[in-house]
């Protein structure tokens, strides 16, 4: 049993949810339960969850809307990767960027308006650059992207049918079009301290996901399905097809700890970076 399951078990059945939330001063209201709001402590204890940027209001009111939902959505087409609800929870890191300790489903109340934001984004991102943002699909939390140019996203944005694998989802679109299709949620942008090797990445995704030669046309055609299988281009997902990228297209460099054949989730990408080539939170937009 790993270290992190032992945890589990003895936070959620040795110490009980009363003493959890006793420990953290948690009292559940009428409107969340004590099974949330034992999740809700685990998540904390675990290190995943910042009360102070992510509070047991916030998790109880995403549980109800998209957790519990998505979750089912798992169940429902991942008969060979079976998990509960709570390991679930902690494989997709609860929703949140581990850097910034933010969830993806914060809402987005800002001060400045749509279209400055827009701008700001449009102004910032560049090759290489990497995209997280809140919508997901498969049963997993969050989506992800990878400039290709400093104008083009590549990315597979899954779809209906997904769990038995969509062909031709590999895309290229405008960023301008991609923060229109986000602009509900955050989009948060990752650069690499290494622009030759941002660089490296974003053609190697393009080549493979794309063109082998760089034209505009698409003449790759790549089936999007959720798989273990880290080496395959084709089917693939969305996170994994960034991951690949600083993976396989950066030479010899050691830029990514081995995936190790598990799916890969957007809001984890950053801590497969490697010193000294981590990524840089540019912001969200």
């Amino acid at each position: 049993m790993e270290l992190r399951q032992i945890l589990i078990f003895v936070l959620l059945f040795a110490v009980g949810s009363q003493g959890l939330d006793e420990d953290l001063n948690l009292e559940p209201t009428n409107l969340i339960s004590n099974e949330t709001t034992a999740l809700y402590s685990v998540g904390v204890h675990v290190g995943i969850i910042n009360p102070e940027t992510y509070s047991l209001e916030s998790f109880a009111e995403h549980e109800k809307d998209i957790f519990k939902d998505v979750y089912q959505e798992y169940l429902a087409y991942n008969d060979s990767l079976p998990l509960n609800y709570q390991d679930w929870l902690i494989m997709n890191n609860y929703g949140i960027l581990p850097d910034t300790q933010e969830s993806l489903y914060q809402r987005k109340i800002a001060k400045r308006s749509t279209a400055d934001n827009k701008r700001r984004f449009m102004s910032v991102v560049k090759k290489g650059d990497i995209l997280i943002t809140g919508r997901g699909i498969g049963g997993l939390l969050g989506h992800s992207a990878i400039m290709t140019t400093d104008n083009w996203v590549l990315e597979m944005p899954g779809g209906k049918g997904w769990n038995n694998g969509i062909p031709n989802n590999n895309r290229q679109i405008q960023k301008d079009k991609w923060f229109n299709q986000h602009a509900s949620d955050w989009t948060t942008v990752y650069r690499c301290k290494d622009s030759a090797v941002a660089k490296q990445a974003a053609t190697w995704a393009d080549h493979r996901y794309y063109n082998p030669s760089g034209g505009s046309t698409k003449t790759v055609h790549v089936t999007y399905k959720l798989t273990t299988n880290f080496k395959s281009i084709s089917p693939s997902y969305c996170s994994k097809l960034v991951v690949q990228a600083y993976y396989y297209g950066t030479g010899k460099k050691a830029v990514i700890k081995n995936p190790f054949n598990k799916i890969i989730i957007p809001t984890t990408i950053p801590s497969y970076f490697l010193s000294p080539y981590g990524l840089v939170n540019k912001g969200k937009y």
